[in-house]
């Protein structure tokens, strides 16, 4: 069987190549890939990852066959593989097929539609970052960067009980949409010479819980010196290659936590399902974008650019009708 895909050929490089994809071994299940979320830590991992490596881990595929020992799993269901098979060489989701151990995936629900469906790893991310954030009833909360992690946080520190939420965000698509899943105040960076105070002020008092999406050295060193005396938490979300340098003296007197979370939990991916599944998270509000497999490297180039991109999405769906 071949398959399509786009191939890391050099740091930030890729070329659209056929593949082939063998057959399942023991215990593991071939998917076809329905349709794969664009990470902003792509656009890292297309810098450090070996050549050949096919990425794309927010995947939605359909199960085609199962290998030898494989149980509870059959031809056309739908699964969102998670682990670290998924985006080594050969076997991302910006390729059509591929190949994972069964119990690595997470049923979908039939009713779901696969463009919502799609979100369930980024969601699950989410909302693993508020909980690695010990958010407490009631808690002021800021975050920086309204991309589709930073609206995810925000949406599950809402449910979670957070008290007023703060979110700083350039790009007016993205203010809005924050605006709309519940952020009691959204202000432009750009707009304030002291973001911090600004961020304080809208909040009544500093942030009890920082979480930083943007992946920045100047806005994760904002958000580390953001929160007051007392014990806040600064989750340090978005990924980059750029040294950051902290002063321990000065988070000693506050007693802040830094955390660095990373990993997507199957449990909590079953959860976002769930979720979704009663019509209580608005998914169509997080995919911004639809593209080929064909458009992978331009969109790939684009993250970290205040643009209306929330979440885009290859739809291999689209390419098969």
């Amino acid at each position: 069987m071949k398959s399509r895909a786009q191939v890391l050929v050099a740091p930030g490089e890729f070329e659209l190549q056929e593949l082939d994809v063998p057959d399942p071994r023991a215990g593991q299940v071939r998917l076809r890939v329905l349709a794969c979320g664009i990470c902003g830590s792509d656009k890292v991992l297309a810098q450090v990852s070996e050549p050949g490596s096919v990425l794309g881990h927010e995947v939605i595929a359909e199960v085609e066959s199962c290998g030898p020992g494989v149980s509870g799993w059959r031809p056309g269901d739908r699964v969102i593989p998670i682990g670290d098979d998924v985006g080594k060489p050969g076997n991302g989701g910006y390729g059509e097929w591929i190949l994972v151990k069964a119990d690595t995936c997470v049923r979908v629900p039939d009713s779901l539609p696969t463009l919502h469906a799609v979100l369930g790893e980024p969601l699950g991310n989410g909302l693993h970052f508020v909980r690695r954030g010990r958010l407490q009833a009631g808690q002021r909360v800021a975050i920086l960067g309204a991309g589709q992690i930073g609206l995810s946080i925000l949406f599950w520190a809402r449910q979670l009980g957070a008290g007023r939420i703060v979110v700083s965000e350039p790009a007016a698509v993205r203010a809005q949409v924050a605006r709309d899943l519940g952020a009691d105040a959204v202000l432009d960076p750009t707009q304030h010479d002291d973001i911090t105070s600004a961020i304080a002020d809208a909040l009544g008092g500093r942030p009890h819980v920082v979480f930083e999406a943007v992946g920045r050295p100047q806005v994760m060193d904002e958000a580390i010196h953001m929160v007051g005396p007392g014990g806040g938490v600064v989750v340090l979300v978005g990924i980059m290659l750029d040294e950051i340098s902290i002063r321990p003296a000065a988070l000693c007197l506050k007693e802040t936590d830094l955390i660095f979370p990373m990993g997507t939990v199957p449990d909590e991916v079953a959860e976002v399902m769930r979720v979704m599944e009663r019509g209580e998270l608005p998914a169509a509000r997080f995919v911004s974008h639809r593209i080929g497999l064909a458009d992978v490297p331009a969109a790939i180039r684009e993250l970290g650019r205040p643009t209306d991109q929330i979440k885009v999405v290859v739809d291999h769906t689209a390419e098969r009708t």
